[in-house]
């Protein structure tokens, strides 16, 4: 049994001083034999590339295609990176050679990769998506045909007037990248196929689902339990060997063992754009190998030992020990850590955070000098940095009053975190003050915590306000909350804001708000 793939690939160009081109539907330099070419306003270039039989004909036919574009012109080559206003996608087609799949077998196929998709989001995401992507209508589900699933523009399976079932992934869309993603789908197609007579019993969550891609999307391997994704793939698939083709073992080598994707490698090796494109393009079977190539590459040494234990992987069941021990490893950091902190809270009475003193926090508060955004958004810290901030101001500085949650849990939770980030107009020096979760879906306020030594300034009330106007982007017409009865100066907060009491239980009060403008 054979199952065909072909990609769709969107990318602009950059030159040697890494400045990126930029335009819609220009005409490419080169064109392989049976590659087509299609204006796309989202992309500079769009090109699709015949159809596959096997992941070394692939090679063979990237290889050759964007080969010759790095060669032919070095004024500037593909860049396949988004940036906060571009959208650059990846389309795989999976199908089968010479006919056109049946709609209850594309279904079947749908069904049967939906629940991994998130992973293959995860293996290329950057941690912050184009504007265009989570925050503007592309990201609303959109049910394109009701036998296929769909979630939305940016990370989709759909329906295809080809005959296949179509995967739209972003972000880091190397070659590499694709091929990687292309063996899980081919494989996972095979097992549809192979029983495509059993009756189909796989109920999907699609909430859940959407959470998973989400976190995906946002924040990339980090977000996700991979281990639990490998045991799934395994159980599905069977345990087949891991082809012995580089870029796809250095690939799922660092997913399992380090929880990088193909960006956070880019990234961690702080190549120039424009040689990190010119080393991948030329060879899609390696991928950390064309980094070797590239002069003064910081972590050269790292990246070699890389290449060495990847070539040691051989199938899943590795992959899984891999990342198994990184799942203990980071439960006894985590455990540590905790334990680090109430030792260090027992011997001292001085505040364990260190940052902006809060006559400082108060001159940013009164100058405006302050940003409440996304966990994802401040510039010089990581989600882990945040997320961990986070962490500790609702168990430190919580009073009890709030539901402790561990960074983890914070990066995968369905409500949006959003935190108040003041800056010293001097220094600029940063200091996170408070933080708020609500969940967009439902309007619940599920968390709402200040760093005691900034309390009285108002933050409270400017993160509230701040959800009014997300609940209303969202088209909410009220929101809510639970308040701990004992939480006095809280409940004053929520009445001085138009919040009413609707139900009281042992413990808590129910606050709703009702949206004006909504």
């Amino acid at each position: 049994m054979t199952v065909s793939f072909g990609v769709e690939f969107e990318f602009d160009l950059i030159e040697p001083n890494n400045r990126r081109v930029v335009s819609s539907g220009s005409t490419p330099y080169y064109t392989a034999p049976n590659w087509g070419y299609q204006n796309d306003p989202t992309a500079t270039i769009e090109l699709r590339s015949p159809i596959f039989t096997s992941l070394e004909q692939f090679i063979h036919e990237v290889n050759s295609q964007f080969g010759n574009m790095v060669n032919i012109n070095h004024t500037y080559i593909p860049y396949p990176f988004n940036d906060r206003s571009r959208s650059l996608g990846q389309h795989i087609h999976i199908g089968q050679p010479n006919r056109r799949l049946s709609s209850s077998l594309k279904t079947k196929i749908a069904k049967k990769v939906v629940s991994f998709y998130p992973l293959l989001a995860a293996l290329h995401a950057q941690p912050i998506p184009s504007i265009r992507g989570l925050n503007t209508i592309y990201a609303r589900s959109i049910e394109y045909y009701r036998t296929v699933i769909s979630t939305d523009h940016y990370c989709e399976i759909s329906d295809s007037h080809n005959g296949t079932v179509e995967f739209r992934l972003f972000d880091s869309n190397i070659p590499q990248a694709s091929l990687t993603c292309a063996w899980i789908l081919t494989e996972l197609a095979k097992k549809a196929i192979r029983n495509s007579r059993e009756e189909d019993n796989n109920n999907i969550d699609f909430a859940a689902y959407n959470q998973e891609r989400t976190s995906a999307l946002r924040y990339g391997l980090i977000a996700l339990d991979v281990t639990n994704y490998l045991k799934k793939l395994k159980e599905v698939i069977g345990v087949v060997e891991i082809p012995n083709i580089p870029s796809i073992k250095e690939a799922l080598f660092l997913l399992a063992r380090y929880r990088l994707n193909f960006y956070g490698v880019f990234k961690y090796t702080s190549v120039k754009p424009y040689d990190y494109c010119k080393a991948q393009y030329s060879d899609c079977s390696k991928f950390l190998e064309n980094l070797l190539r590239i002069d003064n590459l910081q972590h050269a040494d790292k990246v070699r030992n890389w290449v060495n234990e990847a070539q040691q992987i051989e199938n899943i069941d590795q992959l899984i020990g891999l990342s198994i021990a990184v799942d203990r490893s980071l439960a006894e950091r985590l455990n540590q850590a905790i334990e680090e902190r109430a030792v260090a809270q027992l011997s001292t009475t001085q505040p364990i955070e260190r940052g902006l003193t809060r006559s400082r926090v108060r001159e940013a508060i009164e100058n405006h000098s302050y940003l409440i955004c996304r966990i994802n958004q401040i510039r010089s810290m990581s989600v882990n940095e945040v997320a961990d901030h986070i962490s500790m101001l609702l168990r430190q500085h919580g009073d009890g009053l709030v539901n402790v949650l561990t960074p983890h849990e914070i990066i995968r939770s369905p409500a949006r975190f959003y935190v108040l980030v003041a800056q010293d107009r001097h220094t600029y020096e940063i200091q996170i003050c408070g933080a708020i979760a609500i969940n967009v879906n439902t309007g619940e306020i599920s968390s709402l915590v200040v760093d005691r030594r900034f309390r009285r300034l108002g933050i409270a009330r400017l993160l509230l306000q701040h959800v009014f106007d997300v609940a209303r982007e969202r088209g909410l017409s009220q929101i809510h909350a639970y308040v701990r009865k004992e939480n006095e100066a809280c409940m004053a907060l929520h009445r001085s804001l138009g919040f009413e009491e609707r139900e009281r239980t042992d413990r808590a009060i129910l606050f709703v708000k009702q949206l004006r403008g909504a």
